[in-house]
């Protein structure tokens, strides 16, 4: 995203001047971009302005306070935002804080008129590396909650944003890495010391990555804000599905200065998650589609042979004699039959085509694309062969077959529900007519 997108707000004085202001300029904003993620998660109203007590900042708390958007706040000084009788107060606090290099703290502070709702209020400067003071982090409450005994808001929003579990990470506009917290470090395996002065890319920052930058880059350039999910690596290789949020901090003249993003390891959430959408459509036992999937598997296809022009089919199957084997040798061993079946059901047929447990020892097959009846017979009859062959289960050789019906679509069934049901009739038919073998439905 190019910084000139933006025309500056204030006309150029000289290409002297603006090399001499703009090391300071950029050294306050990296000073008080440090602030500006932590300040959005506070219940507080919360700042940040530069030494022209130009609003830089503010969040989403303190534009509900004045009942301003933020994009509003930003630029504006108190004057054009308070009555003047507490403009002058709130800038005479602020000069004192730019000349003792101090915190200031006012209370029962009344912001309207209208209301009486009183405020305590706390201004701490902002100093870069040499020193300089270059900009006021603010940041207030209720005066009926505010306890003078207690660490200072700035202090313990720094503390806060140290010590988070959620990882946070500043770049500047170049997506060159200038702060990290622990939680990134825990997260990503990466210390400090790697990453700082390091492009994000280079960290495995998804963020990055250029299937998510179309949207990035529409959503910060508009919005100042992105929020996406993405798998990760970390350090040693890892997979990680992490949660991420990015802002945009920009300099007065709307300048892309810093971006600041969020993320957290969700891997658990997310693991969990798809677990039980794998639970809801699957059978447990043999992990094959259960009968929701196959249904909804059957509709789309049928609907694709309908566009297309050509066949599918289901192939109902029934385990012969499974009740006698799983009655002898136990339910333990009976599942261990059905994991069997279901590995061969699988290996038999091709990756766009799908395996169904329909319960107990019935499966079923959805053959995609089917050219004809023909082909949908071979395919019974590859599977009936594969199912008579002996099979080794713990320390038992076992004899077992399968008898299968076919239903093909259009011919035998425009429906899901329809060709299901006929594939059904047509395996009791092959099993009526003496099992091992198949029947095509009529």
């Amino acid at each position: 995203m190019s910084n000139d997108q933006y025309p500056p707000s204030e006309p150029a004085q000289s290409s002297v001047k603006q090399a001499q202001a703009r090391p300071k300029r950029e050294s306050a904003h990296t000073t008080a971009c440090q602030h500006i993620h932590l300040l959005e998660a506070l219940p507080y109203p919360a700042w940040i302005k530069n030494r022209r007590a130009e609003y830089l900042y503010a969040n989403k708390a303190y534009s509900e306070l004045l009942g301003q958007p933020v994009h509003t706040i930003k630029g504006k000084t108190d004057r054009q935002i308070f009555p003047r009788h507490l403009h002058q107060q709130l800038a005479h606090s602020d000069a004192q804080v730019f000349k003792n290099k101090q915190t200031v703290e006012l209370d029962d502070i009344v912001l309207f008129e209208s209301k009486a709702d009183k405020f305590w209020l706390s201004k701490s400067p902002l100093i870069d590396a040499s020193q300089q003071t270059n900009g006021i982090l603010g940041i207030m409450k209720p005066s009926a909650t505010h306890q003078t005994n207690t660490q200072s808001l700035p202090d313990l929003a720094l503390t806060a944003v140290r010590n988070s579990n959620e990882a946070v990470i500043i770049t500047d506009d170049n997506f060159k890495i200038i702060f990290v917290n622990s939680a990134f470090s825990s997260i990503t395996g990466y210390s400090q010391s790697e990453v700082i002065n390091k492009p994000a890319n280079e960290i495995n920052t998804n963020w990055l990555a250029p299937e998510f930058m179309d949207s990035i880059q529409h959503n910060l350039h508009y919005h100042d804000y992105w929020e996406g999910e993405a798998w990760n690596r970390n350090k040693d290789g890892n997979l990680y599905s992490e949660n991420i949020k990015i802002s945009v901090a920009r300099s007065p003249d709307r300048k892309v200065s810093h971006y600041i993003g969020q993320f957290t390891d969700n891997t658990e959430q997310r693991q969990a998650q798809e677990k039980l959408e794998f639970l809801a459509f699957h059978d447990p036992l043999t992990g094959l589609a259960n009968r929701a999937l196959f249904l909804d598997r059957v509709t789309r296809c049928i609907q694709m042979a309908e566009r297309n022009k050509n066949h599918c089919a289901v192939i109902y199957l029934d385990l012969n004699d499974f009740k006698p084997l799983n009655d002898r040798y136990g339910h333990p061993f009976g599942d261990e039959v059905l994991k069997k079946v279901a590995e061969k059901l699988h290996n038999l047929v091709r990756k766009v085509d799908t395996v169904s447990r329909q319960g107990g020892d019935e499966f079923a097959l959805l053959l995609e694309e089917t050219t004809s009846v023909e082909g949908a017979i071979l395919v019974a009859q590859k599977v009936i062969t594969s199912l008579r062959e002996p099979m080794q289960i713990n320390d038992q050789t076992i004899n077992i077959g399968a008898s299968a019906g076919i239903a093909v679509y259009p011919d035998h069934g425009k429906s899901s529900e329809k060709l299901i049901g006929n594939a059904d009739k047509a395996m009791y038919a092959a099993k009526f007519l003496g099992g091992n073998g198949y029947y095509l439905y009529k």
